[in-house]
Formats: C-alpha cells, sequence, structure tokens
C-alpha cells in the first residue's frame, strides 16, 4: 500500500495547483469554443480525456522514478527505459482510442500533454524567483 507522504504524491501535490488552473483555463477555453462552433461536444470530451491521460502519465512517470530509485544505477537506467516504451505505448494506445471514437477531439485531447512541462518550468522560475 503507498504511504501518502512518499515523494511522487508530494510532488503531485506541489503540481495540483498549477495544473488545476491551467486545466481550468484550458476547459473554460473548451467551454467558448463549444459554444462557437455551434455545439461541438467533442471538444469538451477531449479537452477532459486529455486531462486524465496527463494525469495518469504524470503519476505513472512519479510511480517508476519512485521505484527506479532503490534499484543499482543499471537496473535503474533499464527500468526507466522500460517504463518509458510501456508509457509512451500506453499513451498512444489511448491516443488512438481518442482517434477512433467519432465523441473524442484528438487535437483537445492532445494539448493537456504538454501541460506538465510547463507547468514544472513555471514553478521552478517562480521558486527561482523567490529565493
Amino acid at each position: 500500500m503507498a504511504r501518502k507522504n512518499e515523494p511522487v504524491y508530494e510532488e503531485m501535490r506541489s503540481l495540483a495547483p498549477y495544473y488545476l488552473t491551467a486545466c481550468g483555463i484550458y476547459l473554460a477555453v473548451m467551454l467558448v469554443l463549444f459554444f462557437a462552433t455551434g455545439y461541438d461536444y467533442t471538444l469538451l470530451i477531449g479537452a477532459v480525456y486529455g486531462c486524465v491521460l496527463c494525469v495518469l502519465n504524470f503519476l505513472l512517470l512519479g510511480k517508476s522514478a519512485q521505484k527506479a530509485v532503490k534499484r543499482s544505477a543499471k537496473s535503474a537506467q533499464n527500468y526507466m527505459n522500460t517504463m518509458y516504451c510501456l508509457r509512451y505505448l500506453g499513451l498512444f494506445a489511448m491516443l488512438t482510442l481518442g482517434a477512433l471514437a467519432p465523441f473524442i477531439n484528438l487535437i483537445a485531447s492532445v494539448i493537456p500533454l504538454f501541460f506538465p512541462k510547463i507547468l514544472i518550468t513555471i514553478r521552478a522560475l517562480k521558486e527561482k524567483k523567490e529565493d
């Protein structure tokens, strides 16, 4: 059973306000586009689908990094490479599934996948400015 004070959960908690803000703004923009495009519901479903995929991808990244730290250097590198490939294969499969589904807008579901990199950079800049 995972403890709530593990580093992956601490990192998720520290990024949560940034992520919720970014997703809120993104979903608000998608809501405006929803009305502007004549009620194209695929935009909203795609946006929510992308946000969920993003959270799962980031959580799996954190869990695999946490497990890799407990291994030797070579074993950790092999483990992270394997998990990287598996994570992106899963992500590709889920995006393919979303692309094939007529009720999910693929572009709207891909955009949130860029949020973690942007948010981590913003948080790092903010913390650097505070120091």
